[in-house]
């Protein structure tokens, strides 16, 4: 065992693997192949003990197949004396089965002779959360969860407060994004002094802050939230320059019946109305004081019931896509239904937005793409240029899985990468533009066709045309319900349909329920029509008796 009675056991390994629950330490002696691993990480994985012979060839074997080879030559190369420096990212299952990202960095200690002697890193798990943002220095959302799930045990009445910063790419892209980033974590210390210790504030999602006030009346919210605004506004300084910080907010009540994730999605409800509605002042949500805020938060709480019990009462339908030249069916836009025992059908308008604010969306949408694909595959192997059009949200989109996830299901259903095309709700508009053209370039890598939905509302704007590499622009049917008579709306469909026509870019008109419109519109350089001229949405197996003759 060589070392292990010495340096193996030394005291502050002890001391500093048990500092995390997601960062694991290790210390191999490599002349002896002796391992020493954190008790963390043999609990958590399922390792035969804390010191292992050729951990290595252990370890290997939990790594992802699709990921092992990597993680095998380089090690080869550490233990050779090639290179003195490992950093990895793989996949490793833990002992109950499930694959977890793991980010893995090791050096190569040498010893007075100058040959390799001890091999000592860490694993980060980044399955487990931590409780502290890294970027800011202050509690995650991980921990605004647990403190939300401990104050409704204990019966508290509580507020949360939630504040985004609005139009902050503009700040990126005047000083870069790395002062940005200093710029959040100047926000988060200016909100630290505001709440003094009386409230922990949470670094959330992008750049969202909470904090959850107790005892606290609606009207002390108010105030504390104009105070927030004025300090904002003339006391955030980066390397002495002021930066001024407009902000938008969403206050939720906690009192009576609530869960954590409930009071997250109707706190992201109440940023919404507070951005797009109010101008940025404060809108509180107020689940004990209005009916239609409580019906709110008893649909969020069913439709996470129905997550949780396998995706009970959710289901797809279908709505043909129809060429403008021929007017033959080219494809289907998968559209999410859900009816519940104690609501009965509700409506797409009325729960999706709520759906999108919440955590659990990102599974969800998961769910949604496997189940249209497996559904639309009899339509792409009886019309192999069928394309079936998926929508992603922002929620889907900036999570850290998501390009996994894509290739996952891709992989798992067999569906043909070019006859999907996804379409970007109005919601990613929230994502940097940086960010959004590598989402956009990772999914045309796989050969995936990409359309902007509901073009014409706030996510819109001609420098799209330039920005993103599109496939499809789809107009929003606002802009085509009174196409014959809005000469203003006439005007903006043709000088778009003409730039995008030059561009190489289809033009999708929705909401086309007449004979009469669609008529209309050929003067425009129209690509395709969807709309209830057509038909309605449909479930799967009524599409195929429409259009298959099944």
């Amino acid at each position: 065992m060589g070392k292990k009675n010495g340096l193996l056991e030394n005291r502050f390994f002890d001391g500093f693997s048990d500092t995390s629950d997601r960062r694991y330490l290790y210390i191999c002696d490599m002349s002896s192949n002796v391992t020493r691993w954190s008790r963390n990480a043999v609990e958590y994985f399922g390792f035969p003990g804390e010191y292992m012979d050729n951990a290595g060839d252990i370890w290997a074997s939990h790594i992802h197949p699709d990921d092992r080879q990597r993680y095998i030559d380089d090690i080869a190369q550490i233990f050779s004396g090639k290179k003195d420096r490992h950093d990895l990212d793989y996949r490793a299952m833990n002992k109950d089965g499930d694959y977890v990202i793991c980010t893995c960095r090791g050096n190569v200690m040498r010893g007075n002779d100058g040959e390799p002697d001890i091999f000592i890193g860490t694993i980060e798990n980044h399955g487990i959360a931590d409780r502290v943002d890294a970027a800011s220095g202050l509690y995650n959302v991980y921990e605004f969860l647990q403190d939300i799930r401990d104050l409704r045990l204990r019966g508290k009445t509580a507020v949360e407060l939630l504040i985004g910063i609005n139009c902050f790419s503009e700040i990126n892209d005047m000083y870069g994004h790395n002062f940005g980033d200093r710029v959040l974590k100047q926000v988060g210390m200016v909100l630290v002094t505001i709440f003094g210790e009386s409230s922990k504030v949470y670094r959330m999602d992008g750049v969202r802050f909470a904090c959850a006030l107790t005892d606290t009346a609606i009207g002390h919210i108010y105030e504390l939230f104009r105070k927030i605004q004025f300090e904002m506004k003339y006391n955030v300084f980066v390397d002495g320059i002021r930066i001024p910080i407009s902000i938008s907010a969403g206050a939720v009540v906690l009192d009576g019946d609530y869960d954590e994730f409930s009071v997250q999605s109707s706190a992201r409800y109440a940023l919404e109305r507070s951005k797009h509605e109010q101008h940025g002042e404060l809108y509180v949500f107020e689940n004990n004081m209005k009916d239609t805020a409580k019906r709110r938060l008893e649909l969020i709480s069913a439709l996470r019931k129905s997550m949780l019990n396998d995706y009970e009462g959710f289901f797809l339908c279908y709505q043909p896509l129809f060429s403008s030249e021929s007017e033959e069916l080219i494809g289907a836009e998968a559209l999410l239904r859900w009816e519940s025992r104690d609501f009965g059908t509700v409506m797409p308008g009325e729960f999706i937005p709520l759906l999108e604010k919440d955590p659990s969306f990102f599974e969800l949408g998961c769910w949604i793409l496997r189940r249209a694909l497996t559904e639309s595959m009899m339509m792409v192997d009886r019309n192999p240029d069928f394309t079936l059009n998926v929508n992603v949200s922002y929620t889907q989109l900036s999570h850290p899985l998501f390009r996994e996830s894509v290739k996952s299901i891709l992989k798992e259903t067999g569906f043909p990468t070019h006859n999907l095309c996804i379409e970007l709700t109005e919601s990613c508009r929230q994502l940097e533009k940086v960010y959004l053209q590598a989402e956009i370039g990772f999914l045309k890598s796989l050969g995936i066709k990409i359309a902007i939905d509901d073009f014409g509302t706030g996510f819109s704007s001609l420098n799209l045309l330039s920005d993103l590499s599109v496939e499809t622009l789809k107009f929003d049917r606002g802009f085509t319900k009174d196409i014959m008579t809005n000469t203003a709306n006439q005007a903006i469909i043709k000088a778009i349909a003409n730039c995008a026509s030059e561009l190489h870019v289809h033009v999708c008109l929705e909401g086309m329920e007449s004979r009469e419109m669609i008529d209309f519109v050929r003067q425009y350089c129209i690509y395709s029509f969807q709309g209830y001229y057509f038909s309605r949405p449909v479930v799967m197996g009524q599409f195929m008796q429409m259009y298959l003759k099944v």
